[in-house]
């Protein structure tokens, strides 16, 4: 199959939420045509195969309310309607379990789904349901979003950081994460429980969908000596698109971000860590990005740029996708 550059593995979108959106209320909504395409939102399949997006690990994301009353019946809707766009789509979506699945979509011209927890509030104390969802297809675990679970604390958008780490709970997710074969994420959790897991965990771990404190000085940012620690154990970190994560001015509401500003950030990780550490984590359906990209159809606007800032044909594979899966074949089983 011929394309521009390689395929994009994207760390982070959150269009099953998205597309749940509207649809309650009266008269509800038509639910967004994800597979035909639609106006609504940052993602669908025709937008994705348009800007070179192979696929993406899909999260799961649930609300404060949905996370308190029934965490596992709102992951498990949100996993079916998924599903139900891999059994409609005539084999162009499907659900991913393996690299070599992944790399299967990538041949074939199809999307490739994996499923993500953004935040582990569907896995009770004793974790038993982990094992169920991981028969299901999920792959990627993240302890927290930006609140507390059982396991850990999240970074809160009002910058309150608790400051203990991962609870006794979260050192056995962990480890049950790294003997099913599951990839731990630390895009939301709180300081010192980065540095928990970093010590916990005996596979590389990955921030899915966050940027360079250096740069953007928010919280959910990461500072140089956190992209060391990712990088030294075999990770990679997925750029964010998010306008506040991009910004020196850390502004959501400000969509003129430049497009040189997202490649600053790729480029400070390469200069400081190496290119095989750093991977496009846009949390597409979930945030308001720059203008400039605006939806999936962006993406080559940003490889080009990458491309004219330096990286070269090797370094390009790797950041597109070559890293998510380089630590998928180091965790996955």
């Amino acid at each position: 199959m011929d394309r521009e550059f390689p395929p994009i593995f994207d760390g982070h979108e959150d269009f099953p939420y998205e597309m749940r959106l509207g649809t309650t209320g009266f008269p509800p909504k038509p639910r967004r045509d994800f597979l035909g395409g639609s106006e609504r939102g940052q993602v669908d399949l025709p937008r994705a195969m348009a800007g070179g997006l192979g696929g993406c690990f899909t999260s799961i994301f649930l609300t404060d309310e949905q996370a308190e009353m029934g965490a596992v019946d709102y992951a498990m809707r949100l996993m079916a309607d998924v599903y139900g766009l891999a059994d409609a789509s005539a084999g162009r979506f499907r659900i991913c379990r393996t690299v070599a699945d992944v790399r299967g979509c990538f041949s074939d011209g199809a999307f490739a789904s994996v499923f993500m927890f953004e935040g582990a509030d569907p896995i009770s104390r004793s974790l038993k349901e982990l094992r169920i969802f991981y028969e299901a297809g999920l792959r990627l675990v993240a302890p927290t979003w930006s609140r507390s679970t059982i396991f850990a604390h999240g970074v809160s958008f009002g910058g309150h950081l608790p400051e203990t780490g991962l609870t006794e709970a979260g050192r056995e997710l962990v480890a049950e994460c790294n003997r099913l074969g599951i990839i731990l994420d630390v895009s939301h959790i709180n300081p010192a429980g980065f540095w928990d897991m970093i010590e916990a965990s005996e596979r590389p771990i990955v921030a899915t969908h966050s940027s360079v404190k250096a740069i953007a000085p928010h919280v959910r940012c990461l500072d140089d000596e956190q992209i060391r620690a990712i990088a030294k154990q075999g990770g990679t970190i997925g750029i964010n698109f998010a306008n506040g994560f991009l910004r020196p001015d850390t502004k959501f509401d400000q969509d003129d971000t430049p497009l040189e500003l997202i490649v600053q950030h790729f480029r400070h990780i390469i200069d400081l860590v190496g290119d095989e550490h750093v991977s496009f984590g846009t949390d597409f359906d979930g945030t308001d990005v720059p203008a400039v990209i605006k939806d999936a159809t962006g993406l080559p606007l940003v490889v080009r740029a990458l491309q004219a800032s330096g990286v070269g044909e090797a370094g390009l594979e790797r950041i597109c996708n070559g890293n998510f899966l380089r630590v998928a074949e180091a965790c996955w089983k």
